[in-house]
């Protein structure tokens, strides 16, 4: 599964930097390469202190001329790193990540396996900890990508009894095929669609799950327990203990953004913006985790209380520079080379990885498997 980055590649590239950098009067003491499946990270040692801005601009000003793509200059703690695509990329398939002990050791309570860094090393982050995601950046970028490998790390670390999912999909394609999960993994309003495809649909299952929260929560205060994780070591039995409840939607614009101008579509969109951040601000404690993604990144949709309460965010490729600042702060994305290079921002940190692929195939394979597991466990 994994790309060999050629020699020649690596060392023509790094004698382009040497040069690129030597005539803007930056000295090189050593550069090493770190190879990844689709970018490779050349760490830069300078002979004296130099500035991240200036090795920046030098570089992006020769990249045109040396065909670079992909380039992101970036603080590393021991050199500045810069970041170009490889002449031949490849995918990091789903197995890969799900196999990797990163992720079969992890003592996460709710590990995702994300995707490859620099190095083939696997990335893996606690969705319990995050504790809420947002997705964003240009259409047919990676985002969708980024869901399936959330999905695909949390059914395989959790049983049926353990996890809910909830899928909104107000466009109502992007998860049709986790619709066969049904009741065993599925959460959803009695009577409903599974998968939540309509405005009106997706008020009352955001309207249940923030009464859901406060009825853990009045359950938590009568019990002197702090949280999930207590709680449920403290259940005598298996069906007593509560499962993780994890929301996630796509194209949260077509929500947050009334459909029409009438007094109800906007009451109806300000309801569910509403309801999305008092799960976002109260749902840890009680094991309820939103995942938000979007293609329109714009401030109208990511606004300040978004961004205060979805501190985990990723980032595909997007048309601009104003959108990479919307949603991680800071210049970046908008030279991302798509097919699921992203970047995964953690508090400070702020991780360029190619995301775990898995393609529809592999998506109806992974239900079917999990279907017919759990049938067979009598779940």
């Amino acid at each position: 599964d994994g790309n060999v980055v050629p020699e020649e590649e690596i060392a023509g590239k790094i004698d382009a930097v040497k040069n690129t950098l030597g005539k803007g009067k930056v000295q090189v003491k050593d550069i090493k390469a770190v190879p990844g499946q689709a970018v490779t990270l050349y760490k830069v040692y300078p002979e004296r202190k130099a500035t991240v801005s200036k090795v920046r601009s030098l570089v992006e000003d020769a990249a045109l001329d040396l065909h670079w793509k992909g380039v992101r200059v970036v603080a590393l703690d021991d050199s500045i790193g810069i970041e170009i695509a490889n002449e031949h990329r490849a995918l990091v398939p789903i197995r890969s990540v799900l196999s990797d002990d990163a992720f079969r050791n992890s003592e996460a309570e709710l590990p995702v396996a994300i995707g490859q860094t620099f190095g083939n090393k696997t990335v893996v982050f606690d969705l319990a900890k995050a504790p809420h995601l947002f997705v964003a950046g240009a259409i047919k970028q990676g985002k969708t990508v980024a869901i399936n490998a959330i999905v695909a790390s949390l059914l395989y670390s959790k049983r049926p009894e353990e996890l809910k999912l909830v899928f909104i999909d107000p466009k109502g394609c992007g998860f049709s095929a986790y619709g066969r999960l049904g009741g065993q993994y599925l959460a959803s309003i009695p009577g409903e669609n599974p998968i939540v495809q309509t405005t009106v649909q997706a008020d009352k299952t955001l309207a249940a799950l923030c009464e859901e929260m406060e009825v853990r929560y009045s359950h938590l205060s009568g019990c002197g327990i702090g949280n999930i994780v207590e709680y449920n070591k403290q259940a005598s039995t298996r069906g007593g203990r509560w499962p993780y409840i994890v929301t996630i939607v796509d194209e949260y614009a077509d929500l947050a953004i009334p459909a029409g101008r009438d007094k109800e579509s906007r009451n109806m969109s300000h309801r569910i913006t509403e309801s999305i951040f008092r799960l976002a601000q109260k749902g840890r404690a009680v094991g309820i985790h939103v995942i938000l993604s979007t293609q329109r990144p714009s401030k109208k949709v990511i606004t300040d209380s978004i961004k205060a309460t979805f501190p985990t965010r990723i980032a595909v490729r997007t048309v601009t520079r104003s959108d990479s600042r919307t949603i991680i702060g800071t210049s970046g994305a908008e030279n991302l080379i798509g097919c699921g290079d992203m970047i995964l921002q953690t508090g400070g940190e702020a991780i360029r990885l190619q995301g775990a692929y898995m393609g529809p195939n592999e998506t109806d394979r992974l239900v079917s498997y999990f279907m017919s597991h759990n049938e067979a466990r009598g779940t």
